[in-house]
């Protein structure tokens, strides 16, 4: 991104995508209604109980073929926001949450958080960068509650959350029973409790703990067979696509069957619910996503180009639907956009498809698309165009986002 300039296009922040494209490949209502994609593929899990919990397991060894998704298939709509231009309100290719009402791009090293509504328009800087009482370094989670106002950040090696409400101005933390190399949390406001899901490192006598905001513990449960090695290449992940508190740990070196899990605060248990079998394969480094309708991920797959010369390639995307059990592998377009490729891994968070991009970046991905896609109707490679020639790549960054479907 090149020096900012102030925003040169008032009154035109939000734009609904859906309102400026039909959908690439088909018309948006197709693509969602008359084509089930997934709907196409073989079915490639079973459900099996596990400890009273109703555990999805996909076969890896059905996992064959590839289909073309359509973004629509996943989320409403689409808008876009062009990010506020002030020098203040600047942001990088952060991870980002969206609400109904705000907008909170996280922080790029020492660039602090940034709270927009969702017209784009910049409200305040949460916290700063630093050492010091209510600062962050590294941050590993985060959530905007919208019903009490509130900001929750959990930075890495952190024993407490900090806080803040939506004008920027720092509250009291809550103070953790244990401190958290990296973690997950879920903020329960009516209850004032507070649960954590974080990286059990060999030794820690927990995995996961509900507790109050005072740092009184409520409940926990041990670590045992889900500590890992101290190494932090391995991560904890959550999604919190639905109103479970989602959580599985990703293992980089070490090989061993995992699952994705519910926590269940009232049962004090982590439940099952997602798992990839290897069969006889080997271990390949793979993680797990939830979704409202499916559950997602990627694995690592070689590819055997003689008797003696195998390459590993990029990791292939995969879809499971939760109730036809059919899947397979995915890639994914934004028929919102003509059918831009969606390309690396896309954020599904807090219930949206968020896109956090440079507006050098997305230019390039036009530009490409464009040159290379010969099929496009006229009145979309117009607009696209359009969409094209009104990028400035002295502005700030540009958000495009998207409510999941639910059903």
């Amino acid at each position: 991104m090149k020096h900012k300039l102030f925003f040169h296009f008032p009154g035109m922040f939000f734009i609904p995508l859906f309102c400026l494209f039909s959908c690439g490949k088909s018309t948006r209502n197709s693509a969602f209604d008359q084509l089930d994609v997934v709907a196409e593929l073989d079915v490639v899990a079973e459900k099996v109980m596990v400890h009273n919990s109703e555990l999805i397991a996909c076969d890896l060894t059905k996992l064959k073929d590839t289909v073309e998704i359509p973004l629509s298939y996943l989320v409403e709509d689409l808008q876009m926001i062009r990010l506020d231009n002030r020098n203040e309100a600047l942001v990088g290719n952060s991870s980002s949450i969206v609400t109904d009402k705000h907008v909170l791009i996280r922080n790029n090293r020492q660039n602090p958080y940034k709270l927009f509504n969702t017209k784009g328009e910049f409200i305040t800087t949460i916290g700063s960068y630093g050492q010091g009482p209510h600062e962050y370094l590294n941050v590993y989670d985060d959530w905007l509650d919208e019903e009490t106002a509130q900001i929750f950040i959990l930075p890495w090696q952190s024993n407490q959350l900090l806080r803040f409400d939506l004008q920027g101005n720092a509250l009291e933390p809550i103070p953790l029973k244990y401190t958290a190399p990296k973690g997950k949390f879920c903020v329960n406001n009516k209850e004032s409790t507070l649960s954590v899901f974080l990286l059990p490192f060999a030794g820690s006598p927990v995995v996961a703990w509900t507790q109050d905001f005072n740092g009184n513990m409520i409940d926990s449960i041990p670590a045992g067979h889900l500590a890992v090695q101290p190494d932090f290449s391995n991560e904890v992940l959550s999604n919190k696509n639905t109103r479970e508190f989602d959580c599985s740990l990703f293992t980089f070196f070490e090989q061993r069957p995992d699952s994705l899990y519910h926590y269940n605060m009232v049962g004090n248990s982590l439940d099952p619910k997602f798992t990839l079998d290897f069969k006889d394969r080997a271990w390949k480094i793979h993680s797990y996503q939830e979704l409202p309708r499916h559950f997602i991920g990627d694995v690592t797959v070689e590819k055997k180009l003689s008797d003696n010369i195998t390459i590993t390639e990029h990791p292939s995307n995969f879809i499971v639907d939760k109730k036809t059990l059919k899947g397979g592998f995915y890639k994914l377009y934004n028929d919102f956009l003509a059918g831009l490729p969606v390309e690396g891994w896309p954020s599904f968070h807090n219930g949206y498809y968020v896109w956090n991009v440079d507006p050098g970046e997305l230019a390039e991905h036009l530009t490409k698309h464009l040159d290379k896609s010969k099929t496009l109707i006229e009145k979309d490679r117009k607009k696209l165009t359009d969409l094209l020639e009104s990028i400035d790549e002295n502005d700030n960054n540009y958000l495009f986002y998207g409510k999941l479907r639910q059903n």
